[in-house]
C-alpha cells in the first residue's frame, strides 16, 4: 500500500531559486573593493620600520665600531704652501656602509695644514697594506708619490690623481718601489731607471729630462731601481749641534745620578732649571741620509805604513786609532726655530715617554706631551714648524703627528677616521 508524500498543493512560483556570487547577465554583482588607502599605508608603514631598523643598526655598528689601528709611513714630504704630505697605514673597521663604499684596510696619503694641524684632504693609495708608498717631495700645483708601481703625481688641491704610476713623460724605464726616487734641493725629483741612468723631475713639472752629471754623481749609490726605502725610526742622541759653533748635551745633575739636566756648550750654562730621567736630546732627520767629509791623507798613510810594519798591524786591530771616522753632532730638532725636543721618562722606573719643548734663549719648557713609546723620525718643514711621529699616551701605535711651530706651541694631527659613508672625517 503506497501513500502520497506529495504536498496537498504545488510549490509557489520562485523567481530566483539561486542565488550567483556574480549575480546574473540581467543583474550582474561587482565585488566591492578594499580601499587603496589602507594596504598602501601599512606597506610604507613596513617599509618605514624596515628603514629605520637598518639605518639604526648601522648607526649603532658605527659608533660602537673600534677606532682603527694606524700606523704612520715615514716617507713624508713639504709643499711650498705649508702642507705635510703623509703616507700612513689604516687596519680597521668603519661599519657597514663605510666598508661598503671603501677599503677599510688601505695606504692612504693625507695632506695636512702645518700651521692649523687640519687635514685638508684624505685619499688612499692602495688597497692591501703591503704596498709600497712614499711622499718624495710636493712644489706649489703638485705632490711626487712613489709606489710599488712607480712614481704618480697629485693635484695639492684635492689628491687628485694627475698622472699615474707608470705614465709620467720621460720615466718610461723608472724604477719601481720608493727605493728609485729622492729629493733633490735643486733638481727635485730624482729617479733611477733600470738602465742606471738618472732622470730629474722639477717640482710643479708633468715631464722628466735627464739628470745633470753633477746631480747624477751625487746621487749614484743612494738609490735602488726596485724595492722599499727603509722607513726611518726616530732618533736621539745625548749631544746634538744647535748652531755652527754650539751644542746641547745631557748632563748628569750629580754623579751617578738617575737625573740629568741639559748644559749649552758654548758658555756652560744649564739650559732651564728642570731636570729628566732617562733624557735623550731629539734629532732632525728632515735628510734622509747624511754624510761628512773626512780629511785623509792617503798616500800618507801608505807610506807611513810601508816604513813602518809594526803601524799597520796596530791599524789592523784599530782602525780608528789613525783614521778619524767620528761623525759630527747630529742637528737638534727644533734647532731651526730656536728650540731642543727632549725625550724622558715622567718618573723613574716608569714605562712611558714624555716629549718636551725647551726654548733655547730661556730655557723655559714650551709644551710637554705624554706619550706610549720612543719619538719616530722628526723632520724641519719649510715654513719653520718641526714635526715628529708619536705614538699617544692612549695608543698602541706611532699614529699621531706632532707639530711644533715657530713659537714653541704643539698641535697634534690624527689619521684613519671615517664618517659614516666611508669617507674620510677631516673635520
Amino acid at each position: 500500500m503506497f501513500q502520497d508524500f506529495r504536498a496537498a498543493g504545488p510549490l509557489p512560483p520562485h523567481s530566483q531559486l539561486v542565488r550567483s556570487p556574480y549575480g546574473t547577465p540581467e543583474h550582474p554583482l561587482e565585488p566591492k573593493r578594499r580601499p587603496r588607502g589602507a594596504g598602501g599605508s601599512m606597506l610604507g608603514f613596513a617599509l618605514l620600520m624596515s628603514a629605520g631598523t637598518f639605518v639604526a643598526a648601522t648607526g649603532g655598528e658605527y659608533l660602537t665600531a673600534p677606532e682603527p689601528d694606524v700606523m704612520l709611513r715615514t716617507g713624508i714630504a713639504f709643499s711650498a704652501d705649508g702642507l705635510a704630505l703623509v703616507p700612513y697605514d689604516r687596519a680597521g673597521s668603519g661599519g657597514l656602509l663605510a666598508e661598503l663604499a671603501t677599503d677599510v684596510n688601505a695606504v692612504r696619503l693625507a695632506a695636512v695644514d702645518l700651521a692649523t694641524g687640519e687635514t685638508r684632504w684624505d685619499v688612499q693609495l692602495a688597497d692591501e697594506l703591503d704596498q709600497d708608498a712614499a711622499a718624495v717631495g710636493a712644489g706649489e700645483q703638485y705632490a711626487y708619490i712613489a709606489t710599488a708601481e712607480g712614481l704618480e703625481i697629485r693635484d695639492l688641491d684635492d689628491g687628485a690623481l694627475v698622472t699615474g704610476a707608470g705614465d709620467v713623460p720621460g720615466l718610461e724605464g723608472a724604477g719601481t718601489g720608493t727605493a728609485a726616487y729622492g729629493l733633490d734641493p735643486a733638481a727635485g725629483v730624482v729617479a733611477l731607471g733600470f738602465d742606471g741612468a738618472y732622470r730629474a723631475l722639477a717640482l710643479d713639472a708633468l715631464e722628466a729630462v735627464p739628470a745633470d752629471p753633477a746631480v747624477a754623481e751625487a746621487w749614484t749609490g743612494r738609490l735602488a731601481a726596485e724595492g722599499a726605502a727603509s722607513q726611518l725610526g726616530g732618533m736621539t742622541t745625548t749631544e746634538a749641534s744647535i748652531s755652527e759653533d754650539a751644542t746641547v748635551r745631557v748632563e748628569p745633575t750629580a754623579p751617578g745620578a738617575v737625573t740629568s739636566r741639559l748644559v749649552v756648550s758654548d758658555d756652560g750654562r744649564a739650559l732651564g732649571t728642570g731636570t729628566y730621567t732617562e733624557a735623550a736630546i731629539v734629532l732632525d732627520q728632515t735628510q734622509a741620509t747624511t754624510a761628512w767629509d773626512i780629511d785623509l791623507d792617503v798616500d800618507g798613510l801608505i807610506e807611513g805604513l810601508l816604513e813602518d810594519p809594526t803601524a799597520a798591524e796596530a791599524l789592523i786591530d784599530d782602525p780608528t786609532g789613525a783614521i778619524d771616522l767620528t761623525a759630527p753632532a747630529g742637528t737638534a730638532a727644533g734647532a731651526a726655530s730656536g728650540h731642543v725636543l727632549v725625550e724622558h721618562r715622567r718618573t723613574p722606573g716608569g714605562e712611558d715617554y714624555a716629549l718636551t719643548v725647551l726654548d733655547l734663549d730661556t730655557g723655559q719648557t714650551t709644551a710637554s706631551i705624554d706619550t706610549t713609546d720612543h719619538a719616530g723620525r722628526s723632520m724641519t718643514a719649510p715654513g719653520g714648524q718641526t714635526v715628529v711621529i708619536v705614538a699617544p699616551a692612549d695608543g698602541r701605535f706611532q699614529s699621531d703627528l706632532l707639530i711644533v711651530a715657530p713659537d714653541g706651541s704643539v698641535d697634534r694631527a690624527e689619521f684613519g677616521a671615517l664618517d659614516l659613508l666611508g669617507d674620510p672625517d677631516t673635520d
